[in-house]
């Protein structure tokens, strides 16, 4: 089928296009022979265009994705972004090109499990070598441009599918691109979600004259991008400009939902567990231990009460899972091991609030005579209490954390 491109005049121009591919060649040697994925492919795209690559799986729509992006350089031909040709540049010079010129959106979003979508929004300009100060304030101002400066320290799971999205496009626009390539970006997305996505890349295309090539097998996402190229055996086999469909207006033609978990949000109970918490309530919990076995150091030792050492140190405990107690998800999800952790840590709190009397009551009788008394000292004394302390408020907060992403983790999925 002969080739027929169907495209009007480029918008601008007397200006240079932001990207010029000339007659792209991509050949692939494998052990079942010679595979062309590009077959002298000729575009160009001008500054603030929303752009569209379509095709079938196999068609090089993916392949093209790759050398616009400098993840791959083309066998034959020329890749030309901002004027500079890139094409056939070493790995040095593309990894600076991706890294200052051009923003990705991937369809598994690709964000780090454990860290915040503030880190993951930071990560690119961590690579810049700025400064904290300036990465926090570039991040911070890039999750507010999506509508998600409320949520800029929760970790990935738990953001819904859109809001994951959402942190993939800021981390692609803190270093402020002129180009951003989307591959696939509402493919893990429910339809609504889908469209909200697609609004907001209108948007930034329409208020900040970015540059948007997305790559989709869906026909309803195509259209409402300025432009759509259809991609078929490695050639261009349309290039077809259009009025776009204005995502926002078919967001609000959708049929109401009735619950957020159909929008991919999870659970309400999920979306409204406690914060951790914060490292003010970590000293007053770990000060009320201190300040307990110093009282009881001091109780002994004026008043040669060994029997009075846990009276002070039950009441640090008793203080500690009072600061930390209302962190702790006790939400009940079923099947759930955050929440048989959450049972599991208080029980061990009722088993330790019982057992430390015991020990002390009955460590006179245990270790009678002077190595009973060393071997009091050194199991029950000031240091190996205040040392217990810690190692208790450690393990707490290790399992008060582990018990928190676990349900995140399956509220999200549910």
């Amino acid at each position: 089928m002969s080739e027929t491109v169907a495209a009007s005049a480029q918008p601008h121009a007397e200006e240079p296009p932001l990207v010029r591919v000339t007659d792209v060649t991509k050949i692939y040697e494998s052990e079942g022979g010679v595979v062309m994925a590009l077959r002298g492919v000729s575009l160009t795209i001008a500054a603030g265009e929303l752009v569209a690559i379509v095709g079938a799986s196999g068609s090089g729509k993916s392949t093209l994705m790759n050398v616009l992006g400098c993840l791959d350089r083309p066998t034959s031909g020329t890749y030309e972004l901002a004027g500079v040709e890139l094409g056939q540049r070493g790995l040095d010079a593309r990894a600076v090109a991706r890294n200052r010129v051009i923003g990705f959106v991937f369809q598994g979003f690709h964000l780090l499990a454990r860290t915040t979508a503030l880190e993951n929004v930071e990560l690119p300009l961590l690579y810049r070598g700025l400064s904290r100060r300036e990465r926090r304030a570039a991040a911070i101002a890039a999750l507010e441009a999506v509508g998600l400066g409320p949520r800029m320290h929760h970790t990935p799971n738990q953001l819904s599918g859109g809001q994951q999205q959402r942190v993939a496009i800021a981390r692609a626009l803190v270093t402020n691109p002129p180009l951003i390539l989307a591959d696939e970006p509402t493919g893990n997305l429910d339809t609504r979600t889908s469209y909200e996505v697609l609004a907001l890349l209108q948007e930034l295309q329409r208020t900040r004259g970015i540059t948007i090539v997305l790559v989709t097998h869906e026909q309803e996402i195509a259209a409402c991008a300025d432009r759509v190229i259809t991609v078929r055996d490695g050639r261009i086999l349309s290039d077809i400009r259009h009025a776009a469909r204005d995502a926002r207006a078919a967001l609000a033609a959708l049929p109401p939902v009735d619950t957020a978990g159909e929008r991919g949000e999870g659970p309400e109970h999920a979306r409204s567990l406690p914060a951790l918490p914060t490292l003010a309530s970590h000293a007053l919990a770990l000060a009320a231990f201190a300040g307990g076995t110093a009282l009881a150091a001091a109780w002994a030792q004026y008043t040669f009460q060994q029997v009075a050492w846990p009276a002070p140190l039950l009441g640090g405990l008793a203080l500690e899972m009072v600061a930390l107690r209302k962190h702790l998800p006790a939400r009940e999800l079923p099947g759930s091991t955050g929440h048989c952790l959450d049972v599991a840590l208080r029980q061990t709190f009722a088993n330790l609030l019982l057992v430390l009397p015991l020990l002390w009551w009955r460590g006179l009788e245990l270790f009678p005579g002077v190595w009973g008394d060393r071997w009091r000292a050194a199991l029950f004394g000031p240091m190996p209490g205040a040392l217990g302390v810690v190692a208790v408020h450690v393990l707490l907060l290790l399992a008060a954390k582990q018990a928190f992403f676990e349900l995140g983790r399956k509220g999200s999925a549910a």
